[in-house]
């Protein structure tokens, strides 16, 4: 039997796009001191145990600035610019009350990154995406898969189909007849009676 290249090419990349979905849009969780996180476009969830304040930052990359907003009060603006040349890069620092903050981070094209310099602990979840990216990206890795099952399905002439009913017809074969034994000779013949008189 020869070998198909394409066929395998195929399946690397359906096991590719599966991955890839599943990556994209799974929530990531972070905890502990000094924490360098990078985040995307979805929310970002901060859990402060402690009773104190404590200073976080949001560091982004390049010239370009980022905006945060959150439902808590100050968490609010956009990022500064700091250094000039190739060492550019944005920052926005926030007060962190104890409790959970929710964040929004909008980068336009900065990869940012949420920041801490301390010795308490912080619970961290991050979201890559928004709803609406993520649907979008579950939606064409969806695409990509049903696509590359059916080049596949295509490729090797169906098989499976024509495998799955054999083993359907096999099975109907091996089911108990439901339908009435006949027993009695004469039903179904001539109701008269003969003698060989």
């Amino acid at each position: 039997m020869k070998f198909n290249w394409k066929v395998l090419i195929t399946l690397i990349v359906l096991i590719g796009a599966i991955f890839w979905g599943v990556d994209s849009v799974r929530t990531r969780s972070y905890s502990g001191t000094n924490l360098n996180v990078g985040i995307g476009s979805g929310p970002v969830t901060v859990t402060n145990s402690t009773d104190t304040q404590i200073l976080v930052q949001f560091l982004g990359t390049g010239s370009r600035p980022f905006s945060v907003s959150s439902t808590s009060a100050g968490a609010l603006g956009s990022s500064t610019r700091q250094g000039t040349g190739r060492t550019t890069s944005q920052l926005f620092e926030y007060e962190l009350p104890p409790g959970i903050t929710e964040f929004s981070v909008v980068a336009r094209g900065s990869n940012v990154s949420f920041v801490t310099d301390t010795l308490s602990d912080l619970d961290v979840t991050v979201q890559p995406l928004i709803e609406n990216d993520a649907r979008t990206t579950m939606i064409v890795a969806a695409i990509v898969i049903l696509g590359t099952l059916f080049y596949v399905s295509n490729t090797t002439g169906h098989r499976w189909i024509r495998r799955f009913r054999v083993e359907k017809a096999s099975l109907e074969d091996t089911q108990p007849s439901t339908g009435l034994a006949t027993t009695n000779p004469n039903i179904g013949q001539d109701g008269r009676m003969y003698s060989d008189l």
